[in-house]
């Protein structure tokens, strides 16, 4: 049996989507690349995401947030197309827009307001009113109030994606292993020296990369704790008789988001529960309920698989990416929150080249981890 090395110039501490697009892109900057992955390689919070692609819908004024998930949505057809090339794996990304729908008058109020900022600022949203949504979305409550038509929105396969990242990022010469925990960091005179296993083994690195989502703030010897939480959602997946529609649908207590091999995933409940991984019977009921007053008929839908996972939330919303002010050679990348499929090729490319020095723009500066220190004092 060969020994597991102990060095690498990188070391990336978590193996779902965030820490494999970083790796691959570094990998391609020629960086010797080990990722370490606690369990199974994207079976989080990259397995239990929808895949939804949203950056207009998600955000909720313009903003850094906004500009660099469009950045990354526009990066998108170019990154699949290059994924499944270099793995074989059909990532299942497909355009067809979103439909926001209002199912009280204060849905309406908050999405008409939601319309007139998104208008302003020059994207392609459009207002339906009750009749325009009915031919638009048929299986749609009847009693909506209208919807928002974001017609930009996008989607991909989540799980598939985790593996088509995982073949990539191997075939550049990533380094991953599984099963192996990492305890926390080593460093020394302000700077990086390597992550501490839990089995006492030492890596020395260059570079640590935490993305390791929620459970960075567990990670010990770190300079400041990271202020990152997990929230719970709870989702389920559904195989109407027929499809409902083309687009993914989206209330203020659910989303519908299609898939090609005919299946809806609904969800997701958003619970600050620590890591309390059990479905519950009001968690389930709740996604379920909101499911069938957006769209009745999936009341006859058939259930197939319930699942739950944990986001990475952060005191402000924002993810936290780049270096950390305090230990040089500490990067990190979370708090991606409900986001990390959407914002993985933008975060992937601008960490990677942050940390090659490869001279490109990194991060935004509002992501970076310096303003929680600022925030703090």
């Amino acid at each position: 049996m060969s020994r597991r090395r102990n060095r690498a110039e990188l070391v990336v501490v978590g193996g779902g989507v965030i820490g494999l697009a970083v790796a691959r892109v570094a990998a391609e900057l020629e960086l010797d690349v080990l990722v370490l992955e606690r369990g199974r390689v994207g079976s989080e919070a990259s397995h239990a995401a929808a895949g939804m692609l949203s950056p207009i819908g998600e955000a909720l004024d313009p903003g850094p947030f906004l500009d660099f998930g469009l950045r990354s949505l526009r990066s998108y057809p170019a990154f699949a197309v290059e994924l499944e090339e270099e793995s074989g794996v059909e990532v299942g990304f497909e355009g067809g827009g979103k439909v926001r729908v209002a199912l009280s008058p204060a849905e309406e109020g908050r999405l008409r307001r939601h319309h007139a900022w998104s208008a302003r600022s020059g994207f392609t949203t459009r207002w339906l009113d009750p009749a325009e949504l009915a031919r638009a979305e048929p299986a749609v409550a009847p009693e909506a109030r209208g919807g928002l038509l974001i017609e930009g929105d996008c989607r991909v396969d989540n799980r598939a994606l985790v593996q088509a990242l995982l073949i990539s990022a191997r075939r550049r010469g990533v380094e991953i292993r599984e099963g192996e925990p990492v305890r926390g960091v080593q460093g020394e005179g302000g700077r990086i020296r390597g992550v501490r296993l839990s089995d006492g083994g030492i890596v020395e690195a260059d570079t640590v990369l935490l993305a390791a989502g929620a459970w960075c703030a567990e990670l010990e010897g770190l300079p400041f704790p990271i202020p990152i939480r997990p929230v719970r959602g709870q989702a389920v997946s559904l195989r109407p008789a027929a499809p409902i529609s083309g687009r993914v649908l989206e209330s203020e207590e659910v989303y519908l988001v299609p898939r090609r091999d005919g299946r809806l995933i609904a969800g997701a409940t958003v619970e600050e529960v620590g890591f309390r991984r059990e479905l519950t019977a009001g968690g389930q009921a709740s996604v379920l309920t909101a499911a069938i007053a957006l769209a009745p008929e999936l009341a006859n839908a058939r259930l197939e698989e319930s699942w739950a996972g944990f986001r990475p939330g952060t005191p402000d919303g924002l993810p936290i990416l780049g270096e950390d002010p305090d230990m040089a050679g500490l990067f990190v990348a979370t708090g991606h929150f409900r986001n990390g499929i959407l914002l993985a090729p933008e975060t992937g490319r601008t960490l990677a080249h942050a940390i090659a020095g490869s001279g490109e723009d990194g991060p935004p500066e509002a992501f970076s981890p310096s303003r929680l220190r600022k925030a703090r004092a």
